[in-house]
């Protein structure tokens, strides 16, 4: 009788792990989705790709970015980078990693290490080039609109800043 439940116990057994690697790979799917997302998002604020159009499609129409201490809303935030001279930048990348991920049915919030590289003119001599290398942890909130995927919130912390020279022109 014992050999006949165990017989009968595998099955359901078996499927229940099938279930849960198909919801881990589900799971796996999503988070893959949500951070290209985000790093979308910072490929559209690169200087060499700049798109308010795109970065638009990223966030949600009450979009809060919270950066250097201060609230911005995505035309405030991109106003307040394009006056600080950061289009005629060499360059600006980002490195985004160690990634938590919590998701439920409509949302996603992530938290991660934000690692950027900056080129750009030394504003009193416009002949040096300074070269930043920053850190921040950041934390996101992305919801789901329809079929797309939206940033609707995030909040950045400087953890790290060290400037130097990176070029003097001859």
């Amino acid at each position: 009788m014992k050999k006949i439940i165990i017989f009968l116990l595998i099955p359901l057994f078996s499927f229940a792990q099938e279930q849960i690697f198909e919801e881990k790979v589900e799971e796996q799917i999503i988070e893959e989705k949500v951070i290209d997302h985000i790093k979308d998002f910072f490929s559209a604020l690169d200087v060499k790709n700049y798109d308010k159009i795109i970065l638009s499609q990223k966030v949600t129409t009450d979009f809060i970015i919270y950066e250097m201490g201060d609230k911005f809303t995505l035309n405030e935030f991109t106003d307040f980078i394009e006056s600080a001279g950061y289009l005629g930048w060499e360059s600006t990348e980002w490195f985004l990693s160690d990634f938590t991920i919590s998701i439920d049915s409509n949302s996603a919030h992530v938290s991660y290490l934000n690692t950027g590289v900056f080129i750009y003119p030394n504003p009193y001599r416009r002949d040096i080039l300074l070269k930043e290398n920053k850190q921040w942890l950041e934390s996101v909130l992305v919801v789901r609109e329809g079929e797309d995927l939206k940033i609707k919130f995030l909040q950045s912390d400087e953890i790290y800043s060290k400037i130097s020279v990176f070029k003097k022109s001859s």
